[in-house]
């Protein structure tokens, strides 16, 4: 059985996560239960997450939540925090994007995990995130559509005991299996696969979990790099288990995948700052932007205002995606799967104006990135009323 923490999934968001690890760090081994108030009060005001209810306790109502993101497991009622933690919290970690985070999350977990009720190190080795990943590459690879559905994660990949150790001609073989979930199966099943899906290559929507089109050497590189089981024994303790599992004495592997772009002013935007490649892994994904027309259908920019179909009625939908949080962060999550909360549609013109005004916003700020969300979404704003 796969299991997961059930019902918090916001919190499981990327930039949540830094922010509590952040918070995580401050209280590291320290006895929760002597400062419960100071730590939630810490927590909410640190990372704008309620964390209710304020009848249970962080530990009981949240400790899943930092131990299935890697970033913290309790020793009692003292907080024991990770290496991935730390270095989440450092502004100059090595881990600088959700990529970074989730390509070296999704080959060190696995089940037996040390975070659920009767852990037994001896059980098989099941490594979910890396099986699932691969079923939808076997899918690319066999020209059908790379998706699937819980249904087809449980009939497919469950069903037929899969670990994540296998080849992609394996996965190409899979046939459906009946196999009977419960409805509490089903419930951490979707939280899972849409906590993963905020890797720049996944999105959910429509009750399915899509691989975007990749190129043969990011498929190579997900393969050799990401999609390797981590192949170790398990120790029989959880708290050792834990914290070999979430261990980074190895060096993080930086995912190097192409960003798609020739144009000169984008190249210019970009620079060679990796918190600008991230962000433009967002905005050219082709998944991002197919989900964004089944909802906006009129292609209309949100800065200038221009309906493309009437200026341009020879086009077929002449807009761009444009992520309006800070650069470095990831697209948003939602309990139904991939957020289009902050994702806007500008004509090409206006999405090249916008970035060489973030460039120019950036440089006289001496900043790397915005600070905040809010300061993101001010700066497009003030874009926005210069191109008007």
């Amino acid at each position: 059985m796969w299991r997961w923490d059930q019902g918090r999934l916001l919190y499981f968001q990327y930039d949540v996560l830094k922010e509590i690890a952040k918070v995580l760090v401050k209280f590291d081994n320290a006895d929760i239960s002597a400062c419960e108030q100071l730590f939630r009060n810490t927590l909410v005001s640190e990372t704008g997450m309620p964390f209710l209810p304020v009848s249970y306790t962080i530990k009981r109502n949240y400790s899943r939540v930092f131990q299935c993101s890697f970033l913290a497991s309790f020793l009692g009622n003292r907080i024991v925090v990770t290496d991935i933690c730390r270095d989440l919290a450092n502004s100059d970690g090595k881990i600088k994007s959700v990529d970074d985070y989730l390509f070296n999350y999704v080959s060190k977990f696995r089940f037996p995990f040390p975070a659920f009720d009767n852990y037994n190190s001896a059980e098989q080795r099941v490594y979910p995130f890396c099986a699932i990943i691969k079923f939808l590459i076997a899918r690319q690879e066999m020209d059908i559509e790379a998706k699937a559905s819980l249904d087809d994660i449980f009939t497919y990949i469950i069903g037929n005991n899969c670990t994540g150790f296998e080849d992609i001609d394996y996965f190409k073989a899979l046939k459906p299996v009946e196999y009977r979930y419960t409805d509490t199966e089903r419930r951490q099943l979707r939280e899972m696969v849409i906590f993963v899906s905020q890797l720049s290559v996944l999105k959910v929507y429509g009750g399915y979990l899509y691989l975007d089109e990749i190129n043969e050497n990011a498929k190579a590189e997900m393969l050799s790099q990401f999609l390797k089981p981590e192949n170790r024994f398990p120790k029989a303790e959880r708290i050792e288990e834990f914290l070999e599992m979430t261990s980074i004495t190895k060096k993080i592997i930086i995912p190097t995948f192409e960003v798609f772009t020739a144009d000169p002013a984008d190249v210019e935007f970009i620079e060679g700052n990796k918190k600008r490649v991230e962000h433009f892994r967002v905005e050219r994904s082709g998944l991002l932007r197919k989900y964004y027309r089944q909802v906006n259908p009129t292609p209309v920019c949100c800065a200038c205002g221009a309906a493309m179909s009437t200026r341009y009625p020879w086009t077929d939908y002449m807009l761009d995606i444009h992520h309006l949080l800070p650069l470095s962060s990831s697209v948003a999550i939602s309990s139904h799967g991939t957020s289009l909360a902050d994702i806007v549609g500008l004509c090409p013109s206006c999405h090249r104006a916008v970035h060489m005004y973030y460039r120019k916003w950036l440089k006289a700020n001496e900043q790397s990135d915005f600070k905040t969300k809010q300061e993101a979404h001010d700066v497009f704003l003030q874009a926005t009323k210069e191109i008007a």
